[in-house]
């Protein structure tokens, strides 16, 4: 749950949607704490083999660049039962997201069927990063 002045992230309930708010210090950070969300909605103890994965992926923007990063944790999960655990390495440009994800073969909950655009927002400012995506679960 995200208090004054606190980072971290918590979820706003809705009919068939999940809306996610995320704030941390840095714009790596609002994604890393995608993935940390993500997992712990999907999966529960870790019960398969521990791997690693790679993820790139383009946007002219933050905002989208986040739906299209929790895209991709969504189609490994479905098509890999893949759940994300965390991420080992982030790097952002200006356009661009490469990432190595650790996480763990497992028996996810498939409750996400798409990340969407509606009220999509990526702010940044002196107290961190902030961020809302709305899954359709």
């Amino acid at each position: 749950m995200i208090l004054e002045g606190c980072m971290g992230y918590r979820w706003v309930d809705h009919t068939a949607e999940l809306e996610l708010h995320i704030a941390a210090r840095t714009e790596a950070g609002v994604f890393e704490e995608a993935l940390r969300a993500f997992g712990e909605l999907i999966g529960d103890e870790a019960t398969g083999a521990h791997e690693t994965f790679d993820v790139d992926a383009t946007s002219p923007d933050r905002a989208t660049l986040l739906v299209r990063w929790l895209d991709e944790l969504v189609y490994r999960a479905e098509t890999e039962d893949l759940v994300p655990e965390e991420v080992e390495r982030l790097e952002l440009s200006a356009d661009r997201l490469v990432a190595k994800v650790r996480g763990f073969r497992g028996e996810p909950r498939h409750l996400v069927k798409g990340v969407t655009y509606n009220g999509l927002a990526f702010d940044g400012g002196d107290d961190g990063h902030h961020a809302t995506v709305v899954l359709d679960v």
